[in-house]
């Protein structure tokens, strides 16, 4: 199936994969605030869906888990798959 749309050339092209937490809107102040060791929370929890990303461009969406306390994404939606 890979073949019919002409990606072969590009499958061993890297690219980053990035899932999107949303996380707390900062002012200004705090944003220059941080320093190493700040801690920025997230009110998302494990079980909810995040946008997953590769080379900036929106793939598909997964769900937040924890497995044995590692954070891991797995997929849900994948845009172009059948």
């Amino acid at each position: 199936m890979q073949e019919s749309f002409g990606i072969t050339p590009y499958l061993g092209i890297p690219l980053s994969v990035e899932a999107v937490i949303e996380g707390p809107r900062l002012k200004v102040k705090e944003l220059v605030g941080l320093a190493a060791g700040s801690v920025v929370t997230t009110s998302v929890p494990a079980g909810d869906n995040v946008e997953v990303r590769a080379g900036g461009s929106a793939i598909g969406s997964g769900e937040l888990a924890a497995p044995a306390g590692t954070l891991i994404v797995r997929m849900l939606i994948l845009r172009g798959k059948r």
